[in-house]
């Protein structure tokens, strides 16, 4: 049974609304820097804002699980960038061509659950990270999210994809 807001003891719900406060601060902080470019470390931005680096790594993760920036700070450290709206990020190229290919190729038939757990852990994704690298398959009509399917809650594939004219 899971605890709502209410329920949640004061330091939770303390937590909670000021990580929602730092997600809010970075948006607007994000919000100033140009499409593609390179973003400033997580320690210039904590700096910037007058917040802690240990507060605001945790959120550009988040931010990177969204889809709104490539983050590569902490052990992946490396290019970090604000991505457009609808752009696809980068390390989500690959289980998307992967899927598409399958679904041309009737490895993964209509109706047929898609294996979530395998592909995450083949192309190293987290669950949030999986949710966003699946949102073009969904909403190219590919793939859905079924309650109901008949191997229980998950992705099914709901539509054959044309393979590709040569």
């Amino acid at each position: 049974m899971s605890t709502t807001y209410d329920e949640m003891p004061d330091t939770q719900r303390e937590y909670l609304q000021r990580r929602a406060a730092v997600l809010d601060l970075l948006r607007q902080y994000l919000a100033q820097c140009e499409f593609g470019a390179d973003l400033p470390t997580a320690v210039s931005m904590a700096m910037d804002l007058g917040l802690s680096a240990g507060e605001v790594g945790p959120v550009l993760t988040q931010l990177d699980a969204l889809g709104e920036i490539v983050y590569r700070g902490g052990p992946r450290a490396g290019r970090s960038y604000r991505l457009r709206r609808g752009e696809q990020h980068p390390d989500d190229v690959a289980l998307d061509r992967d899927v598409r290919e399958k679904i041309a190729s009737g490895h993964y038939r209509q109706g047929a659950p898609l294996p979530t757990g395998i592909l995450a852990d083949r192309y190293g994704l987290m669950p949030l990270q999986f949710r966003r690298a699946c949102r073009r398959l969904i909403a190219d009509r590919l793939i859905a999210h079924d309650e109901n399917g008949p191997y229980g809650p998950g992705l099914y594939v709901v539509r054959q994809a044309r393979p590709k004219a040569f």
